[in-house]
């Protein structure tokens, strides 16, 4: 199993256009251990290699706000509950997305994805595009 394995599972459990409470599943801390055996990753370069790619995804608007916010918020329980160094580059993309879920200074002028959420994912995603390619194996193997 690779990481393009992951997604497509991902895909299937947070399917655009189903509102979060109306989802069939949600991932489960079994899918985390099933996904870390299969791919042969640690806990940590799992949740680091699923924000790289929802990271890049988003920021190419190949992937939508409500599928890449329902997966970190879904995934940092998991995350929360692993021992050791917490992954950073997850934490980042979960705190980006976080910051679209709602409106800021109860601004509703704004559109809170595209105002904070959009500019921070790109940043992320310019820091990952200047990386050598060989940066996410050597980042996600940090523990």
């Amino acid at each position: 199993m690779q990481l393009p394995d992951v997604v497509r599972e991902l895909k299937s459990f947070y399917r655009d256009g189903v509102h979060y409470g109306d989802l069939d599943r949600h991932l489960s801390e079994q899918d985390v251990q099933r996904w870390t055996a299969a791919c042969g990753w640690s806990r940590s370069q799992l949740f680091n290699a699923i924000a790289h790619h929802l990271a890049l995804g988003f920021d190419s608007s190949e992937l939508s706000f409500e599928f890449c916010d329902a997966v970190v918020n879904d995934l940092s329980v998991a995350v929360t509950n692993t021992s050791g160094p917490r992954p950073q580059l997850f934490w980042d993309v979960y705190r980006a997305f976080d910051q679209g879920e709602f409106y800021h200074d109860d601004n509703r002028l704004e559109d809170p994805v595209e105002v904070y959420t959009r500019p921070m994912i790109a940043r992320i995603a310019e820091a990952i595009r200047a990386l050598p390619a060989e940066w996410l194996d050597g980042y996600v193997g940090e523990e």
